[in-house]
């Protein structure tokens, strides 16, 4: 059996499409949004709303595997875990997620290239080179919705994040499997923003705001680490206080959008229980009673001569 390669970057789209454009609300807060002046403790498995974090001891058998397979790359990891450890551990989600789906289709049976330790991530290619199946019917008709996803969300970018918009083009026209691994991480850094731009324009304002001090704060607390100058260090904390004084602000505006929503729901509840109120009263009534047996009994004897199925 061949592997059906439309069938993988199907699903990679898929995890782009359910993760990044998903439908946002104004109360809802990951960890990443709460503030903190410290620097991040330890992250346990689970960080945000049901985002997948790998564990420490996850993160080092990988690598114990990949630097045993090709030490480069796995220096390379290390490099990239000392100079920026968000990036780092989204590159470990990626090869965590791909060791998995190689997986499913091990258990399915599927003879596609195996998972490369020394790359971290797929061989390219079906079995003794020969080419992948082509796509039937059903996958067609998937790959147009989830092709009409990414469109949307690459307007999006062009509206909103230019650079972004831009690097990935370029990154299509080099490079299509870079591409779609690029795709899926953007999608969880911008997804929530554009499907709140559609849904909730002021919601998209806050939360590109909130994504804007996100990265301020990273690179305060960097420079803090970085710095041996007390002054400096004294000026940059400064700076960091003010930068989570804004974030607070941001969460409390936050709270108080998800808080009118929720008003503008009840008001509208109450105001069908009123009706519904009103709605059994008036059946209640003796006189409206009567009316409608007289009415049903009307119907009942003025029906035509139906066929009898039940007989």
């Amino acid at each position: 059996m061949r592997v059906n390669w439309w069938k993988a970057v199907l699903v990679a789209c898929c995890i782009l499409a359910i993760a990044g454009l998903s439908q946002t609300k104004a109360g809802e807060f990951s960890q990443e949004e709460q503030v903190s002046a410290s620097p991040p403790g330890p992250e346990g498995p689970m960080q945000g709303k049901g985002r997948f974090e790998p564990t420490p001891e996850q993160i080092e058998h990988i690598l114990a595997e990949i630097r045993e397979a090709n030490p480069q790359k796995a220096d390379e990891l290390a490099q990239l875990r000392e100079k920026n450890p968000d990036a780092f551990k989204m590159e470990m989600r990626n090869i965590m997620r791909e060791q998995f789906m190689s997986r499913m289709h091990e258990q399915r049976g599927e003879q596609g290239k195996p998972f490369d330790k020394t790359q971290g991530r797929w061989q390219q290619g079906g079995p003794e080179g020969q080419p992948h199946a082509m796509p039937g019917p059903g996958d067609e008709m998937m790959r147009e919705k989830i092709q009409e996803k990414t469109d949307e969300y690459m307007k999006c970018l062009r509206e909103n994040f230019p650079d972004e918009a831009a690097k990935l083009e370029q990154l299509k026209r080099d490079n299509p499997e870079q591409y779609m691994r690029a795709l899926m991480i953007s999608g969880k850094k911008y997804g929530r923003i554009c499907q709140a731009a559609k849904d909730d324009p002021n919601l998209a304002k806050v939360l590109k705001q909130q994504m804007e001090l996100k990265d301020k704060r990273a690179e305060l607390l960097r420079q803090i680490r970085a710095t041996t100058d007390e002054k400096q260090k004294k000026t940059l904390t400064t700076e960091l206080e003010q930068i989570v004084g804004q974030q607070f602000d941001l969460i409390v505006k936050r709270k108080q959008m998800a808080y009118e929503d929720l008003t503008k729901k009840l008001a509208d509840l109450q105001k069908e229980v009123n009706q519904r109120k009103a709605e059994v009263e008036k059946w209640k009534g003796k006189d409206f009673k009567s009316q409608k047996v007289k009415e049903r009994v009307t119907e009942l004897l003025n029906e035509k001569e139906k066929f009898e199925w039940d007989n």
